[in-house]
Formats: C-alpha cells, structure tokens, sequence
C-alpha cells in the first residue's frame, strides 16, 4: 500500500535517525486520532531501515488491568538481554528501567524502539518513558512513541509525562 502525503513525515523521521547515528539519541513523539496512519508511518519507516538498524516493538493493549511494563515484554524477547528474567523475577523497577538502558547504550547498531498506542498505558510504563525521556541524548537509540491524542484528555498522566520531557 502507497502512503500519501507522508513524505514530510519520513524525512523528519530520517533526520532525527541521522541524529542518532551521531551518537545523540532521541525520543519522538508521534500522535493522531484513531485510524490516521501513526502505526502505517512508523511501520514503513522501521521497515526500510531495519538493514541497518535494530529495529524493537512493544505495544500497549486497551485492557481493562493493563499488565504493568506491558511494551516492556514485548521488547524484551527481541533482545538478548536479561531483561526477560528481570522482568519475569519482579526485581525492582530501577534495575529494569537501567537494564532497559543499558540496551539502549550498548547496543552495536543504531535502535529504533517503538512502543505503540501509549495512551493505554499502565503507570510502569509511563514512568518507564520519563526515565529514559531523560537519558535517551546520550544512546544511539531513537525511541518512537505512538499514542492517540483525541485520548489523551487534560486529566490523562500521559499529559504529565509530555511535560516533564527535557525541550532537546
């Protein structure tokens, strides 16, 4: 399927992953209502760079007991990290987000971790995003976020996440 008028959207898209292969990670944000292509975008652009970029995807799920850190499981058995027995063992939550880190800093290639509809969101994860919404400019990682803004009412904590990300 062809992808109309979206071509502004790669090329910022590009630019920041050019960024990234500087060694100066970054976090995108990308919203829209429901079925306005947010996931067909993201989908296209880690597609045609998956040859040479890691490429990580997690989503989280409109349930109504979100399981926490949710996106967190599905990134974690892509990887070949310890993150799979942290999670499963319930350690602290401060040795997962830094082993979440750690996988952003050293990984060989360039990532591109997404993590799909955001505004079901369990708290974990939240906090999980304004963790490393706050570290991410020194991975060679490029975090995208999805998440329907139409959702995302003035009382939504995903309004206080967005708020506490640094301006870079």
């Amino acid at each position: 399927m062809e992808l109309l008028e979206r071509e502004r959207f790669f090329d910022e898209l590009e630019a920041i992953l050019s960024d990234v292969a500087t060694g100066k990670g970054r976090f995108v944000l990308v919203s829209g209502e429901a079925g306005i292509g947010k996931t067909s975008v993201v989908e296209r652009f880690a597609e045609a760079r998956h040859h040479n970029a890691r490429v990580l995807w997690g989503a989280c799920d409109a349930l109504f007991t979100p399981r926490p850190l949710g996106p967190l499981y599905d990134i974690a058995h892509q990887t070949q990290s310890n993150l799979t027995a942290l999670l499963e063992e319930e350690a602290p939550r401060a040795s997962i987000f830094s082993a979440v880190l750690d996988e952003l800093e050293n990984g060989r290639a360039q990532t591109i971790a997404i993590i799909e509809d955001v505004h079901w969101a369990d708290e974990a994860t939240l906090d999980l995003l304004k963790f490393l919404g706050r570290r991410i400019n020194r991975t060679n990682a490029m975090l995208v976020v999805t998440y329907r803004d139409d959702e995302v009412g003035a009382d939504h904590p995903l309004r206080v996440v967005r708020g506490d990300f640094p301006r870079r």
